[in-house]
């Protein structure tokens, strides 16, 4: 019998010894590959925002600052003079997520601050204005839809002093149109991880425990988060829509009569929920208008809908999208995006802020800017960015120039 502890014991120290030899191994090739602050996840749970990011993040290409701005420098709450202070807000593709389909894209490249949308912004402000001192401040957060950007306003940005709020969204809301369930669309409601946040904040099952220990473990062990993250990467897909359906081939675009009576049912009430987009506009608008910020509202490029002439590759990221999405979610991409715009327009010119739809942006670029559904390369990026400069130029710039120097 003790022979046989003795043998159990020697086995388990082998085993024990040989996961920390491997995550030895990982910790050494992740910090030669990431860096040394690459071990935390770059997203945390937040009491406000469901989440954010997570501050002093770095893994080579990306960094976050202390208060978990994508951004290599600090930002001081006190403004400093002669400063034009503004703050980028959005989802993944403000934020600079990478392209979700490398097996698609052979030019496929990971994205660093200085190649975002805030970092091009800031350069040319600073070249074609250099009377004053200018910081673009990259706030957005992957999945974010604008109710949590409300909140963000209020609990990370107003604190810095903004002169300009410029927010990009569509993709994410819209997603939540076509995910929502039927009767009255709460996005509160709808936000994504609310089973997880659940499981973290109220732990009352065994799932629980073993959730909160695999949190633990993704944090703790980079051999373990290298496992969860390629397990996870297999389901990839099915996050992007119902998933490929080869007896449901998806051409462009979608005619109403391509769908199920049913489907056609379901095209109708997630289409009249375009209303609300307009509704979330107008809170964000309102917060600013009381704190005397001026705001610029912009309609992200989607690949769908985006008038550009397709390289080859971007043509594989416009089929796999729709094949994915299948006939009924692609419908809805593509009728619910231009009806955005147009009620953003009229919302524009009657509450007298400044409204630009990127969809065209690309229209005259005969290069790869897409590198999914709705990413870009760090030229899409600089595209906006110039896009954005001239919605702003001649009637913000002045303002902003103007105020600076008081």
């Amino acid at each position: 019998m003790r022979e046989r502890l003795i043998l159990i014991l020697v086995n388990a120290l082998i085993f024990v010894g040989l996961l920390a030899g491997l995550e030895f191994g990982a910790r050494a090739v992740q910090r030669r590959r990431l860096g040394p602050k690459a071990f935390v996840q770059p997203g945390m749970m937040d009491r406000w925002t469901a989440w954010r990011n997570t501050p002093g993040y770095a893994r080579g290409d990306i960094e976050h600052n202390s208060a978990g701005f994508r951004r290599s420098s600090e930002v001081s709450v006190d403004k400093p003079a002669n400063t034009v202070r503004i703050f980028f807000v959005g989802g993944s593709a403000a934020y600079g997520t990478e392209g979700q389909y490398p097996s698609l894209d052979p030019n496929w490249k990971k994205l660093y601050n200085k190649d975002l949308i805030d970092a091009s912004l800031e350069r040319k402000l600073q070249q074609r204005h250099p009377e004053r001192h200018w910081e673009v401040i990259n706030a957005a957060v992957p999945e974010f839809r604008m109710h949590q950007e409300l909140v963000l306003l209020y609990a990370r940005i107003l604190q810095y002093h903004p002169d300009l709020v410029i927010f990009m969204d569509g993709h994410n809301d819209m997603s939540g149109f076509i995910s929502a369930p039927d009767g009255p669309y709460n996005p509160f409601d709808d936000t994504p991880h609310e089973l997880e946040f659940e499981t973290m904040t109220r732990p009352q099952s065994l799932r629980a425990f073993f959730y909160i220990n695999a949190q633990w473990l993704r944090s703790n062990s980079v051999l373990f988060d290298i496992f969860y993250r390629k397990s996870l990467d297999r389901l990839q897909p099915s996050a992007f829509g119902p998933g490929v359906d080869p007896n449901e081939p998806v051409t462009s675009p979608v005619q109403l009569a391509d769908l199920t009576p049913a489907a056609r049912a379901t095209a109708e009430r997630k289409l009249g929920m375009v209303g609300y987009y307009n509704t979330a506009v107008e809170r964000l608008l309102a917060a600013l208008t009381v704190e005397h910020i001026p705001a610029l509202f912009s309609l992200q490029p989607e690949i769908l809908t985006s008038p550009k002439p397709q390289t080859p590759v971007e043509a594989k990221f416009a089929d796999y999208t729709r094949q994915i999405n299948r006939r009924l979610f692609t419908y809805l991409w593509e009728q619910l995006r231009p009806r955005i715009s147009t009620l953003m327009t009229e919302t524009g010119v009657r509450d007298h802020f400044t409204f630009v739809d990127l969809n065209d942006v690309f229209q005259n670029e005969k290069q790869q800017t897409f590198t999914d559904y709705c990413h870009m390369n760090a030229l899409g990026d600089d595209l906006v960015a110039e896009r954005l400069y001239q919605a702003m130029d001649p009637a913000l710039l002045p303002q902003l120039i103007s105020a600076a120097a008081r």
